[in-house]
């Protein structure tokens, strides 16, 4: 995995901390039944690290301001995502509670801040890095196959669908992600983050971020 060798690793670690610090404020402000802190972090409205694919597009008002009962669906969501014990649940989930505005790359993030041993994070970021390792590295063709995902419009059932694959393939790239990101990490002298999947979360947003 060539593409991984240029990373600044501190930087990782760092943006790792972060979103570990968002997933501990969460489960906290979760706990407390802090429900309209607890929507403004994981949605991305009060810190964007609580929900960078929300927070990129203002999806968190969004959310919100068009659902009945928006606050409170939304704080039930995540305790069914805290219950899991597979990932592969994830868009079953995010279907039965059915909030506009809120599909897979938003509700996978909620899901990974919430249950990070279980659950991963389907967004552009982590579905560009999943593709180049698909294409051998092959950074345009990853570039080429991520307009099918971006550019979809995810209130429709056949791009859900094709959100919800795509969901499901991640498991494995991102597990392999983190393990070559922790040896890469540790040949710089820097710890690797023990959460698997929020490690491999904060190396693919450097990688996205970087090409």
């Amino acid at each position: 995995m060539s593409v991984l060798i240029s990373l600044d690793w501190p930087s990782v670690r760092q943006h790792y901390d972060e979103r570990v610090r968002v997933h501990r404020e969460a489960l906290s402000l979760h706990g407390k039944r802090r429900v309209p802190a607890f929507c403004d972090l994981i949605l991305g409205i009060s810190d964007p690290h609580g929900n960078y694919s929300a927070a990129e597009h203002h999806l968190g008002p969004k959310v919100l301001a068009t659902n009945d009962n928006a606050e409170d669906r939304v704080y039930r969501m995540a305790e069914e995502f805290a219950r899991l014990s597979s990932a592969h649940e994830v868009p079953a989930v995010i279907r039965r509670v059915n909030l506009k505005y809120l599909r897979i790359g938003v509700g996978s993030e909620i899901s990974c801040l919430v249950n990070p041993e279980r659950c991963w994070v389907a967004n552009v970021r982590t579905i560009w890095t999943h593709l180049v390792i698909k294409h051998a590295d092959d950074v345009n063709k990853a570039n080429e196959e991520l307009e099918l995902y971006r550019d979809a419009d995810v209130e429709s059932e056949m791009e859900y669908r094709m959100w919800e694959a795509i969901h499901g393939e991640l498991a494995t790239s991102m597990t392999r992600i983190a393990e070559e990101g922790r040896r890469l990490a540790l040949s710089d002298r820097v710890t690797p983050g023990p959460l698997t999947y929020l490690w491999a979360d904060a190396i693919a947003n450097a990688l996205y971020e970087q090409n």
